[in-house]
């Protein structure tokens, strides 16, 4: 459950006035980082105690912090990272370090992010001119800059600036922080120049790969733009919600974001399945596939419009409760109502608050059953998934395959529907590099609190190195227009 949902339970009578700000706001956004730390060395003794500070907000915030890495194991590996702190390190030199540590823990909500401010302003126009691809425990490249001729898709990279590229894209994997072996290599192949930052390794690129053929060859690459060719395995997609209708009959509802606001969510899918209904269409497919989350509720609201028997996204949900977590859920009433005890006008809210701090409410949920819905789609329905569908949206797929809503296409959901989530954002005290912690254990709706990993499609597709075409959208007609 999204906290501003939460909020709008717990205090019924607020909700129907949140429109107008008096009652409900957002928490404040994380404050920007002073411009005088962009450029500090931090000597090793404050990055030691921050990292001491690190751990005791996960620890207090985690419902289950070492579930995948032991205790004493993570104990171990803070102390060789304090022992590799002999000099003093920016932000910059600091992220690998941190953020590797935090990875291990195996919780793709709990991270510690790139030091973006540096980045937009030192590289963001000296990026690799090619994009790349881990096929086989080797780097590929997956597509080129325009104005790159020698360089081929599905050649092989061999090193950068002398480095072999497969030991660099392996250190690269062990910093990102994910539910699932495939949203960590997409993320890690659609960072791979910020990485490349992090290690010193600018433009000019000294660059060698191998051809189709098997030759070697060499060349000094100037950087690019960022956004001067697609990086990752999917598109950029809009940040939004769009209905399309293709010329086969087909319509193509793509959902980038469960997180915006569910009332516009709802007067969207009341417009787009207006018109699907008014003028219906051979097929639909509903694309998740750069979707990374947000509100649950927009992923049931959605089901309503093509589900036709129960389902559910989660069968339970274990929320640990801090004095931490419990401040941020008040930070989303406004300031002059925070100190009055609201929460405790609803049940739910008594329950939350009257936790002892530590421990976890543990919440079971009931299926949803489809609504009498007029404009409910009626054809054949496939829903696109892939390493960033992640979180919300991830839930939403693994309700999909788990109760047979619709056929699922492409590759596996970077997100696990049983996971844990419902973040707390926050700045670490002296670098103030961006960090979030998990609150919440999630169990998938099926109720099987076993099964690791992203959502399986039921027909997976491969995405040829180097394709312009969609291939996984094209399979998804086919599948609903019934063609083999």
């Amino acid at each position: 459950m999204h906290p501003r949902r939460l909020l709008a339970v717990l205090v019924p009578w607020l909700a129907s006035l949140a429109s107008c700000g008096l009652f409900l706001s957002d928490p404040a956004e994380l404050a920007p980082v002073p411009s005088e730390l962009l450029d500090r060395r931090f000597e090793p003794l404050e990055l030691a105690r921050e990292l001491d500070e690190l751990f005791a907000v996960l620890e207090e915030v985690h419902p289950d912090l070492y579930a995948t890495l032991s205790e004493d194991e993570v104990r171990r590996r803070r102390d060789e990272l304090v022992e590799r702190l002999d000099r003093p390190l920016t932000r910059r030199e600091y992220f690998p370090l941190v953020a590797e540590l935090v990875a291990a823990l195996g919780d793709g909500h709990t991270a510690v992010y790139f030091p973006q401010e540096e980045w937009w302003r030192d590289a963001a126009t000296r990026s690799l001119p090619f994009d790349v691809a881990w096929i086989g425990g080797e780097l590929r490249v997956r597509r080129v800059a325009a104005n790159l001729a020698e360089l081929e898709p599905g050649a092989t990279l061999v090193s950068v600036a002398g480095r072999p590229a497969s030991e660099l894209f392996r250190a690269f994997l062990a910093r990102h922080s994910s539910d699932s072996d495939a949203s960590r290599v997409e993320a890690a192949e659609r960072t791979f120049s910020l990485h490349l930052w992090t290690e010193g390794l600018v433009a000019p690129f000294d660059v060698e790969w191998r051809r189709a053929d098997g030759s070697l060859a060499r060349a000094t690459l100037d950087g690019v733009p960022w956004d001067a060719l697609q990086r990752g395995r999917g598109g950029a997609g809009d940040d939004g919600w769009k209905l399309a209708r293709r010329p086969d009959g087909v319509a193509v509802l793509t959902i980038d974001t469960l997180g915006r606001p569910l009332d516009e969510f709802e007067e969207f899918l009341r417009t787009t399945f207006g018109s699907l209904h008014d003028a219906p269409a051979l097929g639909l497919v509903i694309d998740l596939r750069q979707n990374g989350g947000g509100n649950s509720s927009l992923g049931d609201e959605l089901l309503q419009y093509v589900a036709t028997k129960p389902w559910r996204q989660q069968a339970r949900k274990e929320w640990k409760m801090s004095a931490r977590y419990r401040d941020y859920l008040k930070g989303f009433l406004a300031a002059w109502l925070r100190w009055l005890p609201v929460q405790y006008l609803h049940p739910l809210g008594r329950k939350l608050w009257g936790a002892p701090e530590g421990e976890c409410v543990v919440l079971e949920f009931e299926h949803s059953e489809p609504r009498d819905e007029p404009l409910r789609f009626r054809g054949p329905v496939a829903f696109l998934i892939g390493p960033r569908t992640f979180s919300s949206a991830a839930s939403l797929a693994g309700a999909v395959a788990d109760f047979k809503l619709a056929v699922l296409v492409g590759a596996t959901s970077g997100g696990s529907p049983n996971g844990f989530g419902e973040v707390l954002a926050f700045r670490l005290p002296r670098t103030q590099l961006r960090a979030q912690v998990s609150s919440a254990r999630f169990v998938r709706g099926s109720g099987d609190a076993t099964r690791r990993g992203g959502v399986e499609p039921d027909v997976a597709v491969e995405v040829p190195l180097g394709s312009t075409r969609d291939v996984v959208l094209e399979r998804a007609v086919e599948l609903v227009l019934g063609r083999p």
